[in-house]
Parts: structure tokens; C-alpha cells; sequence
């Protein structure tokens, strides 16, 4: 884009603001609207505060510099909606589901290990195996992570993560349909330098304990290599406790290590070698709160409301009492290597990107979740993947390019993989169940093998038509070939087995073209407006089990934006705002079904919908002083299927149509305040982070008009048909308040923090089973405290 000239005169300024749009003059009145005495320049301080800079004889807001477009660039100067989380606000982060209460518009929540995201009036689907998790991809230093390791990577050695809202086909090697979360970390420093910390804390419901050890260092070889080894283990006892069997869920135990190695021969060439181990057990916290009812009568997950042994389930005081008369297990195993190389040469810096990546995760539950156990589930996951990527990117002139061609073969297994393994079923049904009592099944099982070699082509071009107007405009040509086998089988109790659906093997292959056209303005040195427009995509796919002929067609949206980026006061205020309009189609759509021949729950996609995502981003950071720091976001989201096709059977024949998108709260706010100052020998740092999302859709249900509904006690008679019935499984609005504090003084660091401070009681995630049974859902975590202590050296 275009950059300004440094040495241009007052009067080339003067002329420059006679030319503010409207966008600008926007800007300039919401600036002037705050109080203009809270940015009256003050002396720098000795040591600057978090988050800023010294600049001269004052103090303005940290230029933030990002690759989320894959090169080096300066925040405030990128024209896209794309927000940072680093230095001390990063240090408040414990998960990447912290990402919700610091970045509008996000809705980040975990099932278990799996990430369930939302962006703009979008979320993705959570199955771990399928190719259409791309839908938001989530990358660490630019590759495209497994599912199953997505939702902890932010705990390896971060030095910032990245959120780039809407379509990013044309930047990353793995296409995003509504946008991308980049993890930037760690490079080994120049210098022997390190930290190593430790940390104790305490929940407050069911007194689960938490603590954790962290350390790095880096130690450079010669003037050209160096090495950065990072490691960490921390636990947390399961906030989802069972008073009556002292099971727990929602617990971790964790240990990462890492290595990377940074090598410059010369002045043209750096490689970095990368190498993770991860090891976690971070078990599904999924119970019946009660917070949320099915729409015709309140049973047992799985229950048979013809067993009189079943009764309604009971609850306990709080989201956080659950039932596990088994313990909740969910394992993970990962390794991942990465070859970074760049190389300068006389057409630009040409980067390679070599990855390989092995996940293994094991699940055991309690699939009903009570006293009775009479199913359990147990499934195994194994997904090892290879990925290669070369980008060349340079500046010409008044000419910028960036283009790229990426490789990804991927195999997964769930379940047994290729064949069905009697020994080891993915359910486990028992007396009490429906399957078991009306149909002599006592296992259930459903093995697959996924094969993905995705190959895609792109590019983007840069014109600097004026030194303030810029135009570009990108490309992306895709191709994802999906391949394997998958079926069913179902045990009767004599111990039979026998195929509901043979081994059978698909194949299909997906093209996508997708694109993008920014047009840029750079109003003044300090204010930038755009406008641009993106198509993006997320590959198709198969269903499972007894569906696994049946798949659906990639998803595609159209999305508009207009924006606007300035730095005001001399750079002590901070004003980003957005417009944007998302037209979706052939959505992929997931419904809970009942396979008709195990009585096993299956996530049924189609491609059945049209929706639409538009709304406003606001973000707004002020320094309001040498000690004061201010941060606002708010995002406005309205999001509406617009059209629905009845799919085929065996999905449910509603309409669909007027809901809203999954994981999509209309309103979205976040407010920091923070506090430094110099007390004695070092300093005091204080942030209190309250956050706020309204109700959202998780999952939706529903049962065609004239269905006969069984006999539910105060619901309907038996035989009694209705008119169509449709549940959209929400979630209640919640507000979150989070306080740090750390004081520092030369090589020291003491710091606590309270999560949650004031207990709120909420649900993150609902997973609905049909329309009779309790849904299960995700609590979040209850307050916590914790203390730290670090040394630097």
C-alpha cells in the first residue's frame, strides 16, 4: 500500500486535509466528541507503560507490527479488519478462548479439545475430521494447525496472535470462508537471555486446584545460529464436578516442549527449524445443567421414556454440578516439525513452508450422564498431516506482489479407521437405553479413513495509483480431492456383529476460484479508508455412518466492507471502524439425526441454506495519560438464513428459514482499562477486562409438521401431531470480568489474576440430541485466583 512521505512540507499537508472524505471527518468528530484534555501530551516516563512508546518528550500508542497478510506490516496501515493481541494483554491470555472477551466479534469457545469459532454471523463446524474446519482457519506462524491441537497452541512460547476478519483466500496457504487466527511465536534472541516462572491458584466452587511451570531461553551459538528451548506443564482440576463419585471434567494436564533454531549465513538467507511436543488431557465438561430445556420434555440423554427405571434428570445447584458416574477422558499426543526458509533474491523474498504434523487423541464418556452409565462412548482420532508452501512477495515501483503455491495431504482415522474392530466400539449401550432394550444393540461402531491432498495457486497485486490511493487486487485457484472409506456396524447383546453399511469408498473432487479487491485511501499520514470485497470458500465433504454416501458441496460467501483506520491526538488515540455485509451460500448445515439402524446420533450435513452476516466493528484505544490506558470494541452482528431448501430425507424436513447463524451474538462489547506506575524500585501494572456477548445459537433441531409425537408427561399425548417444531439451541447472554495485577522490579515479576470475578454462571457451548432429551452442554469456568512469580535474565 501506499506509504507516506516523511519530508513532505505543512503546506502539502494543508492541502492534503482540504481533501477529507467523510469517512475522515467522521474520525475527527468521534476524536473530538471525547475529552481533547485526556491526550495532552505528557513527559515519557523512565520505563514506558505496557502497550506504549516513547516519542520524544512523550508517550503514544505502540505501533503494532502483524503478518497477517504474510509479510511485515504496521497495523494501522493494513486495509482489512484485523486486531492483535500482544505484550500485557497477551500475558492475560490462558487459552485461545480468551480471544471472546478481547477481540469483538469473535465467539471462541472449546468442545472439549476441539474449538468451536465464530466470526461475523459465522461458526464453524466442530468435527475434527472434516476438511471443512477451514471455514475459520487457525494457523501458527502461518500453517494450518490440526483441529485437535487448535485450541491450546497459543500456549507455545507466543509472542502475539493475530485475528484477521473475513475471507482470507488469497494470503494463506489453506483457504479461511469468514477469516484466519495467526499465532506469531517466539524467535531465539541475539543474546543469553530467558525466564522461567511458576504459579498456584484455586477455583471456587468445587476447590479445584491450578498451578503451572514456564520457562525459556535462548542461547546463541555463534553470530549466526541460535536456539530457543521453551517448555511448560501446568494442571487444572475439573471445574464440572460430581459430589457423589468425585469425577471431574473440564480438568487439563498439560506439557509442552519446543525447540526452534534460528540460522542467518548471510544476509539473504534465514531458516528456522521448529520442533513441538504436546501432551494433554482435557476432558469433554459436558453435563445437563438445565440451563437449557428441549422443546417437548425433559428425559435422559439416550433415554427410553418407556423404562420406568428412567426418570427426569436431576440437577445440581450451580452449571458446574454435574453427573459422571464415569470418568471423562480425553486425551491428546501431537508432534509437529516445521522448516521455515527464506531466501532474498533479485525478484523478492521467496519463502518455503515445510510442516508435518501427527495428532492422536483418545475419548471415554458417559454419554447419558448419570447414575445409570447405560451408554458410554469411546473414540480414538488420529490425524497425520503434511503441508509445503512457497510464497514470493516483493515491492517494484509503485507495483507490490505476493504469490504462492500450496500442498496439503492429510490422512485421518477415527474410530478404527478402515475396518471395524469388534473389540473396540465407539459406543457402549447398556439396559435403560432405547437401542438396547427394543433392539438387542449392545456396541455401536462407526470407523473411517479421510484422505485430503489440496493444492491451490495464488496471488495478489498491488498498484500505487497516487502516493495516497492504492488499489489491489488477489486470486486463488483451489482444488481439494476427499477420498476413503467410512461405515456401521452394531453388535447385538448375543455379541453379533453386522454392517448397517458396508466399508465404502468415496471419492470426490472439489474446485473453488475465490478472490479479492481492496481499494485504500490514505486520507492523511494518520487516517486510511478502504473499501474491499472478498469471495471465499470452504471445501465439501462426506457424512459418516449410515450417510456416508451422501456429501455435501463447498460453501461460498461474498463479503463487502467498507473502513476506516486513524491515529489521533498525536498518536495517543486509536479509531478503527468497520462496515460489512457477508452473503453466504451453500451453507453447510449439520442436524442431529438417529441413524434408523444403530440408534446412533449423526451430524448430518447439507448443503440446504442461504444467510447473511452485516453489521459494524468499532475499536477504539486511548492513551489517557502517562499512566492510563483505555480500550473499547463493540461489534454489531445481524445474521438471518435468508433462504432454506428442504433437504432430503433423512434430514429433517423443517424450514429453517428467519433463524439466525450458529455462534452469532448480536451484540459483542469488550472494555479494558489499565493503570501503570511507578512505585519504588520498579513497577505496578493493573488491567480490569469486563466483557459482555448476548445470546447466540449453537445448534438447531426440529421435527416436520404431522410428525406423531410420543406421550411426554405434561407435553403432548401420545399420537398427537402438531404443526412443525424447530429449536435453536441458545445460549443466555453473559457478562465476563477479569482483574490482573504485577509489580516489576529488575529481574522480578509477582502477579495474580481472578477469571470470572464475580462467578457468573454461564453455558459456552450446547450440543443438541433431538427434541426430547436434555441437550448437553459446556459450562464455563467458575472464578479462579492465581499467583505468579518470574524471573527474566
Amino acid at each position: 500500500m501506499a506509504t507516506v512521505n516523511s519530508g513532505m512540507t505543512l503546506e502539502n499537508e494543508i492541502h492534503r486535509g482540504r481533501r477529507l472524505s467523510y469517512a475522515g471527518a467522521l474520525a475527527v468528530a468521534v476524536a473530538a466528541a471525547l475529552p481533547a484534555a485526556a491526550f495532552a501530551a505528557e513527559a515519557a516516563q523512565t520505563a514506558p507503560s505496557p502497550g506504549t512508546v516513547a516519542a520524544g518528550d512523550n508517550l503514544v500508542l505502540e505501533n503494532i507490527v502483524v503478518t497477517a497478510r504474510r509479510v511485515d506490516e504496521n497495523m494501522q496501515e493494513i486495509p482489512a479488519s484485523i486486531a492483535a493481541i500482544s505484550g500485557d494483554r497477551l500475558e492475560h491470555m490462558t487459552s485461545l478462548s480468551d480471544i471472546q472477551s478481547m477481540v469483538a466479534g469473535v465467539t471462541f469457545q472449546n468442545i472439549g479439545p476441539i474449538p468451536a469459532v465464530g466470526i461475523r454471523g459465522y461458526g464453524n463446524r466442530t468435527e475434527p475430521g472434516s476438511p471443512a474446519n477451514s471455514t475459520i482457519g487457525i494457523f501458527q506462524d502461518g500453517v494450518f494447525v490440526s483441529p485437535a491441537l487448535a485450541s491450546f497452541i497459543n500456549s507455545t512460547d507466543t509472542a502475539r496472535v493475530e485475528i484477521a476478519k473475513g475471507p482470507q483466500s488469497t494470503l494463506y496457504g489453506r483457504s479461511s470462508l469468514t477469516g484466519a487466527i495467526n499465532i506469531a511465536t517466539n524467535d531465539p534472541a541475539d543474546e543469553l537471555t530467558g525466564y522461567v516462572e511458576a504459579g498456584a491458584g484455586q477455583g471456587s466452587v468445587h476447590g479445584e486446584d491450578l498451578w503451572h511451570v514456564v520457562g525459556a531461553v535462548s542461547i546463541p551459538i555463534s553470530d549466526t545460529l541460535g536456539v530457543r528451548l521453551y517448555g511448560l506443564h501446568e494442571e487444572r482440576d475439573g471445574y464440572a464436578y460430581d459430589s457423589q463419585t468425585g469425577n471431574r471434567s473440564g480438568s487439563t494436564d498439560r506439557d509442552i516442549a519446543r525447540v526452534r533454531i534460528l540460522w542467518e549465513p548471510t544476509d539473504t538467507v534465514t531458516a528456522r527449524l521448529t520442533g513441538s511436543i504436546y501432551r494433554d488431557d482435557v476432558p469433554f465438561p459436558l453435563v445437563n445443567a438445565g440451563d437449557v430445556r428441549a422443546p417437548l420434555g425433559q428425559q435422559i440423554v439416550f433415554s427410553n421414556p418407556f423404562n420406568p427405571a428412567v426418570g427426569e434428570v436431576k440437577f445440581g445447584d450451580t452449571v458446574w454440578d454435574a453427573q459422571y458416574e464415569l470418568p471423562q477422558k480425553s486425551k491428546i499426543e501431537g508432534e509437529q516439525i516445521t522448516m521455515d526458509l527464506r531466501f532474498e533474491t533479485p525478484w523478492g523474498e521467496l519463502a518455503s513452508l515445510t510442516d508435518y504434523q501427527n495428532v492422536t487423541m483418545e475419548t471415554s464418556l458417559s454419554l447419558d450422564l448419570t447414575r445409570l452409565a447405560f451408554a458410554t462412548g469411546e473414540g480414538t482420532f488420529n490425524d497425520e498431516r503434511y503441508s509445503q508452501e512457497f510464497r514470493l512477495s516483493n515491492e517494484v515501483g509503485r507495483f507490490s506482489y505476493f504469490g504462492g503455491l500450496y500442498y496439503l495431504y492429510s490422512e485421518v482415522d477415527q474410530n478404527g479407521g478402515k475396518e471395524v474392530n469388534p473389540l473396540e466400539p465407539f459406543a457402549i449401550l447398556g439396559p435403560g437405553s432405547i437401542p438396547f432394550d427394543f433392539g438387542g444393540v449392545s456396541g455401536v461402531y462407526t470407523p473411517s479413513y479421510t484422505e485430503t491432498e489440496s493444492y491451490a495457486i495464488f496471488g495478489q497485486l498491488g498498484y500505487d495509483i497516487t502516493e495516497e490511493l492504492n488499489f489491489s487486487v488477489g486470486l486463488r485457484q483451489g482444488r481439494d480431492k476427499i477420498s476413503g472409506t467410512t461405515g456401521a456396524a452394531i453388535r447385538l447383546v448375543p455379541g453379533f456383529v453386522i454392517p448397517t453399511t458396508p466399508i465404502t469408498f468415496r471419492e470426490e473432487t472439489f474446485d473453488a476460484t475465490t478472490g479479492n479487491a481492496i481499494l485504500s485511501y490514505q486520507i492523511t499520514p494518520d487516517i486510511l479508508v478502504y473499501g474491499s470485497y472478498a469471495r471465499g470458500d470452504s471445501p465439501g465433504g462426506f457424512n459418516t455412518g449410515s450417510f456416508a454416501l451422501v456429501e455435501f458441496d463447498p460453501q461460498n460467501v461474498d463479503a463487502f466492507e467498507l473502513g476506516l483506520k486513524a491515529q489521533l491526538f498525536d498518536q495517543r488515540l486509536q479509531l478503527n471502524a468497520a462496515l460489512f455485509h457477508n452473503d453466504y451460500s451453500d451453507i453447510q448445515l449439520s442436524q442431529n439425526v438417529i441413524d434408523p439402524f444403530t440408534g446412533e446420533l449423526v451430524g448430518l450435513v447439507s448443503n440446504a441454506a442461504e444467510a447473511r452476516g452485516r453489521g459494524i466493528d468499532i475499536d477504539v484505544t486511548a492513551l489517557l495519560s502517562s499512566n492510563w490506558r483505555l480500550g473499547v470494541q463493540y461489534t454489531y452482528v445481524d445474521s438471518e438464513i435468508t433462504d432454506y431448501e428442504v433437504p432430503n430425507p433423512p434430514s429433517p424436513q423443517v424450514d429453517l428459514k428467519g433463524l439466525p447463524m450458529v455462534r452469532s451474538p448480536e451484540n459483542s462489547f469488550n472494555a479494558s482499562i489499565t493503570y501503570t506506575h511507578d512505585i519504588g524500585p520498579g513497577q505496578f501494572n493493573f488491567t480490569a477486562l469486563t466483557s459482555y456477548v448476548s445470546s447466540y445459537t449453537n445448534d438447531y433441531l426440529g421435527e416436520p409438521a404431522g410428525y406423531a409425537y410420543p406421550g411426554i408427561p405434561d407435553t403432548l399425548p401420545p399420537g398427537v401431531t402438531t404443526d412443525q417444531v424447530v429449536e435453536s439451541f441458545s445460549t443466555d447472554s453473559y457478562t465476563l470480568t477479569n482483574l490482573n495485577a504485577a509489580y516489576t522490579w529488575g529481574n522480578w515479576q509477582v502477579s495474580g489474576n481472578v477469571r470470572n470475578l464475580f462467578d457468573e454462571e454461564y453455558v459456552s457451548t450446547v450440543l443438541a440430541f433431538d427434541l426430547i432429551t436434555a441437550p448437553l452442554e459446556t459450562p464455563g469456568s467458575s472464578r479462579t485466583y492465581e499467583l505468579s512469580l518470574r524471573y527474566d535474565f
